[in-house]
């Protein structure tokens, strides 16, 4: 999912926490895929 840029900071993915700075976003995403996380088709990114 990428990083989208929204009111007030960037998220990662459609819901979740909206962090002031794209670092912070980053870095959910990273934890998410290493916490087994797989996009759409089953591949992980």
């Amino acid at each position: 999912m990428p990083i989208k840029k929204v009111k007030g900071g960037y998220k990662w993915g459609s819901r979740g926490k909206v962090y002031r700075t794209k670092a912070g976003a980053a870095k959910q995403a990273r934890a998410a895929y290493a916490n087994g996380y797989k996009e759409k088709g089953g591949k992980p990114k």
